[in-house]
């Protein structure tokens, strides 16, 4: 059982992997045959094909080293200090001492101004202090002579444009008292509230 599990390396499976130099031969002329037939086709001379030289001597190993070491060299090379900066020129320079006088003019202007707050809040706390501390003598208020001539009553102006007045409701009229024949016909002809008409139900 062990055996079949094994293949034999007779078996036509592994052999067919590999490419025989004369099978690799047989198809560059066969390439090179239809590269030629097509410019022909074309009326041109087929170009020189260069041939590519694979064997510079050294193994792959080398050769992947040799490309590591020149990127790296590369790559150090871009990132030099020295290479990230360089000189301010005479402009430039102007420019920044110019920035920086009217930065320090500015920070001078607000200490200044921050000093004459500070110090017009000092005084007034000073002030007020003083005025609880030490409160004014009350001095005697001075007689007002009489004004000599008086002044002229206001001139009475009519309603406002658009001013609705009331006027007052007049007092009533004194009402003569009647006499006692006079109030005995009035209650002749006035119905008693008190009493009620039968006749109407």
């Amino acid at each position: 059982m062990e055996e079949a599990m094994v293949p034999s390396l007779s078996a036509a499976g592994i052999g067919s992997r590999f490419v025989s130099q004369d099978d690799v031969d047989s198809a560059k002329a066969r390439r090179d045959a239809q590269w030629k037939e097509a410019y022909a086709r074309i009326g041109m001379e087929p170009p020189a094909r260069q041939e590519q030289d694979f064997s510079d001597g050294r193994s792959l190993a080398e050769k992947l080293a040799a490309n590591k070491i020149a990127k790296q060299e590369e790559w150090e090379e871009k990132t030099k200090l020295a290479n990230q900066f360089r000189a301010l020129e005479e402009d430039e320079i102007m420019f920044l001492d110019s920035l920086r006088e009217r930065q320090e003019a500015e920070e001078r202007e607000r200490r200044e101004k921050d000093g004459v707050e500070v110090q017009s809040f000092k005084e007034a706390v000073a002030a007020r202090n003083n005025a609880v501390n030490n409160p004014p003598p009350i001095a005697p208020k001075p007689v007002a002579a009489p004004p000599s001539k008086p002044p002229a009553p206001a001139r009475k102006k009519g309603p406002l444009k658009g001013v609705v007045v009331k006027k007052r409701a007049k007092p009533p009229t004194p009402v003569k008292e009647d006499t006692k024949d006079e109030k005995k016909d009035k209650q002749k002809d006035e119905p008693n509230p008190k009493r009620r008409r039968i006749s109407e139900t």
